[in-house]
């Protein structure tokens, strides 16, 4: 049909230029019109075609449908230039591939450096050392590793794909078990299991600069099924011996960006309660994955009572390193990994953790949190000495990573101070600044900054979220927006599936840690989703409120309610830590009540609002609102959304909000007693 439509474009173009007779040029020009809608139809059937397709294998087909919907988000396109030492544009994939090599090699540390130092830290208590039988892999630990395979992993570059491991890992056991015990025993990892390739992933900035890509790299299956077996061991070793920063929340069971946030903001609200200045420094590592230096993780996993077996075997893991870069079909020259945890490996992350433990020992007088790289410390300034005790252990940190042979983006380093009084005069005096600066090394002076992003969440020196909710707003808007403009159906299932999995982890991401209880905030979160849900066909004449009915859906607001008392049940249960300090009573009557923190005595109206909306203080209220029957349930997913249901959900929105509230907390009294008591007969004749 398009061949058809530019032979009549040409005929007419022809007819135009001869000067034909006008009914004629009218006549073909029809044609061309007629032919252009026929195309237009025939491609949107075909999109209607697929759509549709994708649409009905939703709970069929779960990862085809997400492929398709991906398919249509993002416009993926391969390296087609890049600039070379000398500017110059060079289009040749062998060339481009070589440039991106050498970028990924430049950034591995000097294993010879003068700086490097031996760790110093003394020799831990063991209590649980390691024993010889724990070494010895069963064909269900095999089973189990090779289980958690993503089925649609790639493969590596020993082309072994993770399908045929997942359905073929019974018959594998028997040469899989003999592999790697021998390896361990040897303390020989075979060479072609330690070679990588390269994918070159696009982060920011120039398209044409090798710099502007970071690797993502691809190794073999066979080796991540001991790797993960031999994780196991390690770990179980370190957890058992409490060998781990007890502030390092990366790579850890139980712990995550939002434990870490949490503990993070209340060491900073507990100081200003006590009517404390809080300075927090933000740290940044360079390349801090790729530049581990291997002999002295070595050294520090011998300090810390690793058995002699593990580290010959680690060594042999880390050393003589190959990797190459493929683009386009082509490889570049191999390069030796001189440095780093492997990238794409199961060991890489807790190695890492590992290799950093130790960084702890340097701040003797502030506190110290990490989230795997990302580091930040912090001190309450009661007074000066307070600043210059938080300069020295920065200064310490700057020293440990010299002498670790890591690398500082100290420019990049950010100061937040919250200060317990801001209207205090104090700081409107002219020099009142320089009482509120860092030094680093470089001898640049680390000014305060008015809000950082810390592990995807935008904290303020005042703690106002208001930033921080326009910003995931605006993010949930714009997916929002998009899938309304990429999807052409308004079906109800396929709008929520939609909706729930792409839009509405933009708008609850760390929640509990933000929750908002501003009526400004509430409305512009609940006003992304009140858009996309009067777009949704058979609803769009309900109110919002109605809406929320109508699509068995929760306001976001109570959403994030639920998710504050599923992390206190974590808490209880020993799920995540609990570096808040909530405390809960046992009683035969109310059950597991939590317990409210008492008031914050003579601190500003201010910062006791900002305590009472903490975690450590409406998590425990939110939590005496459930009955007694969900404190030991195993899963409380079910009956805590059941539970929470029979509550009326009408949230603040533009237009039109409940007079008391909407907070779980707002239904009080009678109301609340007469649900509660519904609910537990209704629970009881279930």
């Amino acid at each position: 049909m398009r061949r058809k439509r530019n032979r009549q474009n040409a005929r007419l173009q022809a007819l135009i230029a001869n000067g034909a007779h006008e009914d004629h040029i009218k006549s073909v020009r029809r044609k061309v019109a007629l032919l252009q809608y026929d195309i237009r139809c025939a491609h949107n059937k075909r999109l209607d075609e697929r759509e549709s397709n994708a649409v009905n294998k939703i709970k069929t087909n779960s990862k085809f449908f997400y492929s398709y919907a991906k398919s249509l988000s993002k416009i993926k396109s391969s390296i087609n230039m890049l600039f070379d030492k000398n500017s110059e544009i060079t289009t040749d994939p062998q060339k481009m591939a070589d440039l991106l090599q050498e970028q990924f090699s430049s950034v591995f540390s000097d294993p010879n450096s003068s700086n490097v130092s031996d760790p110093v830290f003394p020799p831990p208590d063991i209590s649980s050392p390691l024993e010889l039988e724990e070494f010895q892999i069963s064909d269900e630990d095999i089973i189990k590793a090779v289980s958690s395979i993503p089925v649609d992993s790639a493969s590596g570059p020993d082309g072994v794909p993770a399908v045929l491991l997942r359905n073929c890992a019974k018959e594998l056991c028997l040469p899989l078990r003999l592999i790697w015990n021998e390896s361990f025993e040897s303390g020989t990892v075979p060479s072609f299991y330690k070679y990588s390739h390269i994918a070159p992933l696009y982060k920011k900035g120039d398209r044409a600069r090798a710099v502007n890509y970071r690797p993502v790299a691809l190794t073999s299956h066979v080796i991540k099924v001991y790797e993960r077996i031999l994780r196991g061991v390690m770990v179980d070793f370190l957890e058992k011996n409490d060998l781990l920063c007890d502030n390092q929340h990366g790579f850890r069971a139980g712990r995550s960006c939002l434990t870490q946030l949490l503990s993070h903001v209340d060491d900073i609200v507990q100081g200003l309660t006590k009517n404390a200045d809080t300075d927090a420094i933000y740290l940044d590592f360079a390349k801090a994955f790729d530049k581990v230096d291997h002999r002295l993780l070595l050294s520090k996993m011998k300090r810390m009572g690793f058995h002699e077996k593990i580290v010959r075997w680690i060594e042999s893991f880390l050393t003589d390193r190959k990797q190459c870069v493929v683009l386009n079909g082509v490889s570049s020259t191999e390069a030796a990994i001189i440095s780093g945890v492997p990238q794409g490996t199961v060991l890489g992350p807790l190695l890492f953790i590992l290799f950093i433990n130790d960084m702890k020992l340097c701040v003797t007088g502030s506190i110290i949190r990490f989230f795997a790289d990302d580091t930040r410390i912090l001190r309450h300034i009661y007074s000066v000495t307070d600043a210059e005790i938080l300069q020295y252990d920065l200064d310490c940190v700057i020293r440990w990573a010299k002498s670790n042979n890591m690398a500082l983006h100290e420019d990049k380093f950010e100061l937040l101070i919250h200060k317990h009084c801001p209207q205090s005069t104090f700081f409107e005096h002219p020099f009142s600044i320089l009482s509120q600066t860092y030094q680093v090394s470089s001898g640049n002076i680390l000014y305060p900054s008015r809000i950082v992003k810390d592990l995807g969440v935008m904290i303020a020196a005042d703690f106002s979220w208001t930033s921080h909710v326009s910003a995931i707003a605006q993010r949930g808007g714009k997916v929002a927006a998009w899938v309304l403009s990429a999807f052409r159906t308004r079906d109800r299932v396929t709008m929520l599936t939609l909706y729930k999995s792409l839009v509405r982890s933009h708008l609850e991401y760390c929640c509990p840690l933000w929750n908002s209880s501003k009526i400004a905030d509430i409305q512009v979160l609940e006003g992304v989703q009140r858009t996309f849900t009067a777009r949704i066909a058979g609803v769009q004449h309900l109110n919002y409120w109605e809406r929320l009915k109508a699509l068995n859906l929760m306001s976001l607001q109570r959403r994030r309610e639920r998710y504050i008392i599923i992390y206190m049940w974590k808490v209880l249960h020993a799920r995540c830590p609990n570096n808040l300090g909530i405390k809960f009573s046992n009683s035969s009557r109310h059950g597991l009540k939590a317990i409210v923190p008492a008031l914050a005595k003579s601190c500003s109206q201010h910062n006791q609002t900002l305590y009472d909306n903490s975690l450590a203080v409406i998590g425990p209220r939110l939590w005496n609102t459930i009955p007694p029957s969900l404190h030991q349930i195993e899963d409380p997913l079910v009956k805590l959304t059941e539970f929470i249901r029979t509550f009326p959900d009408e949230p603040p929105v533009n237009g039109y909000c409940r007079r008391n509230g909407n907070s779980l907390l707002d239904w009080s009294g009678n109301k609340a007693a007469s649900l509660l008591s519904g609910w537990s007969t209704h629970s009881m004749a279930r």
